[in-house]
């Protein structure tokens, strides 16, 4: 610690995790893809099968559509939050946040419980229902989990437009029109932008809205790798795809992260803010209603889920659905009770985030130090997210499962998987307070004695409890819905609620899966909750 630089060396604990969870892992999975595929021309044969061209068609398709859609939908309400100050528009911006933290499965239950053969408002309007099945249906659930994202991305770049030079164009006679299109629209455009590269990425991975909404015609490359592996036993053919899914994303998610670096580079939301105050201009009322209009899209979400629980399909009574999750015979016909499953869910997700804690604090000291270390950890804690969850799943099942003893130590992995997936986002929970931090508490506590590590533990931590806090939250809130990994590497004892809820959706017991879909939302809600009540402000 007497060294210079010698903080760096607190970066090994999350670098060393990272590589020994998800770089390693894929590496091997990688190489011995082609070894037993027969070299080159082995693995060109399973990359031109037809289902897995379909496979990755149906991602391009799925993936360009729902981010064209997400950014026609979302970049009115981005522009309205992000330039306008009105009542409630924090509150809105938090909120906006709950279908990113909310478990996939919701959303697509929440789309079968809106449109499906029985659903509330398809029933009440016939042609809706072509919204609740095949193609539509997918795309219709990629966007309510990702609008939002397009949305936030967009307010934080109108937000980070420099006010003094909007009113310089103003005071030399330009127009509404010059200044949107010289300085406050440009970095409206890099956010939407951004926000539609990671629609278009989550969408053409997405993995349950295949599954569940349409069946193996609409399987993403991540669905099929998934199938090869379980269900077609073609685990060299799943081995090979997985290779493929890095290679065909990589371009798009290299121009993420290059849109994103351009969107941080304009000052971010702290730069600017909103300068305008709502007034009834027709501009300002078209971009209210389509705000409204996304805000009431998510509450038709969650309310639809919440009452198909106290009213299920086929009737029942209040009750009688809560009453049937809980049964005995549904635990004998799962394998696993529903408290079982719950239980599963708390302690995968307690333990992975406070991995996720544990890793932040160490790496959060050496940035804090040198911050031009945050890029090049960020880009190395997104490269299991390039991975996907099926192949980070795939890959530690294949590496770590045979030296930890087999499937027993299975809940090992589900940790593992749920803390990497976590670690990007909960590392920036925490990384923003501490960037924000002045050095004089510490420079106090280094004259006073203290080591650089117990300066940034005592002097730096304690005000940025919140974010430690937010991270932690964060990070488990991810771990409570995480599904896709989860899914591929559990085995009956160790599901969590959202493989159960699979497991029911899969079987067709609605009612039952349904009353098991509440009580992950009641869940996800809960901590949402404490992440905003508690004052702490989450930052996408």
């Amino acid at each position: 610690m007497t060294r210079p630089g010698g903080e760096a060396a607190f970066l090994v604990p999350i670098v060393g995790f990272v590589a020994l969870f998800a770089l390693i892992p894929a590496a091997v999975l990688f190489l011995d893809a082609f070894a037993t595929a027969g070299g080159p021309a082995g693995a060109a044969a399973i990359l031109t099968a037809p289902e897995n061209v379909r496979a990755v068609e149906n991602s391009l398709v799925q993936g360009g559509v729902s981010a064209l859609l997400a950014i026609a939908l979302g970049y009115p309400a981005g522009v309205f939050l992000g330039r306008y100050e009105w009542p409630g528009r924090s509150a809105l911006r938090s909120f906006l946040l709950v279908p990113f933290l909310l478990p996939s499965l919701i959303v697509v239950l929440g789309v079968i419980d809106l449109f499906g053969a029985a659903g509330i408002l398809s029933s009440a309007i016939p042609g809706l229902s072509v919204l609740g099945s095949g193609l539509p249906a997918i795309v219709v659930a990629n966007l309510l989990f990702n609008v939002p994202i397009v949305v936030l991305f967009t307010a934080t770049g109108c937000a980070s437009s420099s006010a003094a030079l909007e009113e310089t164009v103003a005071t030399l006679g330009g127009a509404p029109g010059r200044a949107y299109r010289d300085v406050w629209g440009p970095p409206t455009w890099v956010g939407a932008l951004a926000g539609g590269l990671l629609t278009f990425l989550f969408s053409a991975l997405s993995f349950a809205p295949p599954l569940l909404l349409c069946g193996p015609g609409c399987y993403t490359v991540e669905a099929q790798v998934w199938f090869l592996d379980t269900l077609g036993l073609q685990p060299t053919a799943a081995e090979v795809l997985s290779a493929a899914i890095v290679a065909l994303f990589l371009a798009p998610t290299a121009a993420y992260l290059a849109v994103l670096g351009r969107l941080r580079s304009n000052g971010g939301p702290r730069s600017g803010g909103p300068r305008r105050r709502l007034a009834a201009t027709p501009i300002a009322i078209g971009l209210a209603a389509e705000t409204a209009a996304v805000f009431a899209a998510i509450v038709a979400l969650l309310a639809s889920v919440l009452y198909r629980t106290l009213a299920p399909v086929g009737g029942g009574g209040v009750g009688a659905a809560w009453t049937e999750l809980f049964s005995a015979r549904t635990s004998a016909r799962l394998g696993l009770s529903a408290i079982g499953a719950v239980g599963n869910t708390l302690f995968f997700a307690g333990v992975a985030a406070g991995i996720a804690i544990v890793l932040g604090i160490a790496s959060g000291f050496a940035v804090a130090r040198r911050p031009r270390r945050a890029g090049a950890l960020g880009l190395l804690l997104f490269v299991p997210l390039l991975l996907s969850p099926v192949v980070l799943a795939f890959a530690l099942a294949e590496f770590w499962r045979p030296l930890l003893g087999g499937e027993s130590t299975v809940w090992v992995l589900v940790i593992v998987s749920q803390a990497i997936l976590a670690l990007p986002f909960a590392l920036q929970s925490l990384e923003i307070p501490l960037a924000g931090l002045g050095p004089e508490e510490r420079e106090v506590a280094r004259t006073l004695g203290a080591t650089s590590w117990g300066a940034f533990l005592d002097a730096d931590l304690p005000r940025v409890r919140d974010g430690v806090l937010t991270a932690g939250l964060f990070a488990f809130a991810l771990g409570l819905g995480e599904f896709t990994a989860t899914y591929f590497l559990v085995t009956p004892t160790f599901a969590t609620l959202p493989v159960l809820l699979y497991t029911l959706t899969n079987s067709r017991l609605l009612p039952v899966a349904d009353a098991a879909a509440g009580l992950l939302l009641l869940l996800s809600l809960a901590v949402f909750a404490a992440l905003v009540l508690g004052g702490r402000r989450v930052e996408l």
